[in-house]
């Protein structure tokens, strides 16, 4: 069960892996509801539970606690069929993916891949920069209420 500390630094360590990708978030701070992208991410080991992050928006930046963001990310069911293509490549699989070296991953609606088991490291690091960089939700921030699902068209 996460607690209040655990769910934080689960977001801190997504966002900062997705902060080259340029992961649009809406800021709810004030009653805003604006769609920023992420900037970066201001940490204290110091004072942990005060984060704050930069956003940018069209005309201006501002700053916020992370309590006052949510990223848009997109589900694995929302992968097309060239971006599951690009990802096998990095993988070196094809789709049927049968070897004994690979586990199969599955989301909620039914779509699965397979990642390569203990010797494949490089290729597994690639695999989760890949996904991030097509915003791809991993590590199920939408399930848990701290990611809002992206609109279809938003990172085109």
């Amino acid at each position: 069960m996460d607690t209040n500390g655990d769910t934080k630094m689960l977001l801190i360590k997504d966002l900062s892996s997705r902060l080259p990708y340029g992961v649009k978030v809406i800021n709810t701070a004030d009653g805003l509801n604006e769609i920023c992208e992420l900037d970066s991410i201001i940490t204290s080991r110091k004072y942990k539970d005060k984060i704050f992050v930069s956003l940018t928006l069209p005309d201006d930046s501002v700053m916020t606690g992370i309590e006052s963001i949510k990223p848009y990310l997109r589900p694995i069911s929302s992968m097309t069929e060239e971006e599951m293509d690009a990802l096998f490549d990095i993988l070196y699989i094809d789709k049927e993916g049968k070897d004994d070296d690979w586990i199969k991953i599955n989301d909620a609606c039914g779509i699965a891949f397979f990642l390569p088991t203990g010797r494949y490291i490089e290729e597994i690091d690639k695999a989760l920069n890949y996904l991030r960089s097509i915003h791809i939700d991993i590590v199920d921030l939408i399930k848990r209420g701290l990611a809002l699902e992206a609109p279809v068209d938003m990172y085109n």
